[in-house]
């Protein structure tokens, strides 16, 4: 098939699966409006804080997953990289900025570190201990998720010298800063 078709069927395809949040679902199914609560954000923090650890802890995987699903079958099939990286942004776009059927998701850092995972296998093997330290100490997903980020990048660039898969980890952690600022602003103004 055609890299140019394949890419714009999987990027529609990716897009609609973004914009499915599975935290406003789970929200619902215990009759808690989410955006109301917390911190707004229908991700696995808010959820964890909010409705319950085992609802948050399962938005994390189920979200983690989802970055993995939008990645893998690209990676296992050995079509490019950036179909991949294509897939993901445009399931991010999905996921944070335009939702068809109702609000934007959260950060989308879940998601983006399932699209990790895959992209750069090793290097967030090697940033999982760590990370979870880290979340364990501080007990802020933020801190954890961004640590995650960082140490994967560096490490899966020093293992895998991959400079597409490198470079759309950068791109997508980038994405995730840039919608935590937008989203967050408000905790600067207490």
């Amino acid at each position: 098939m055609n890299y140019i078709i394949l890419s714009a069927i999987w990027a529609f395809a990716s897009y609609f699966i973004g914009t499915i949040s599975v935290g406003e679902l789970i929200s619902k199914l215990k009759n808690v409006d989410i955006r109301s609560v917390g911190t707004g954000n229908p991700g696995a923090s808010n959820i964890y804080a909010e409705i319950g650890p085992i609802y948050g802890i399962s938005v994390f995987f189920i979200d983690i997953a989802k970055g993995l699903l939008i990645t893998l079958p690209v990676i296992l099939l050995r079509y490019p990289t950036w179909i991949a990286t294509i897939g993901i942004i445009f399931f991010l776009i999905g996921h944070m900025i335009i939702k068809p059927w109702g609000r934007p998701g959260g950060v989308g850092m879940a998601t983006t570190m399932g699209a990790g995972i895959v992209l750069l296998p090793v290097g967030a093997l090697i940033a999982v201990l760590p990370s979870f330290l880290i979340l364990i100490i501080t007990r802020r997903p933020a801190y954890a998720g961004v640590f995650a980020f960082v140490s994967t990048i560096i490490a899966g660039w020093l293992i895998h010298f991959d400079l597409i898969a490198t470079t759309s980890v950068i791109i997508l952690a980038g994405a995730v800063l840039v919608k935590f600022q937008f989203q967050y602003r408000w905790l600067d103004q207490s």
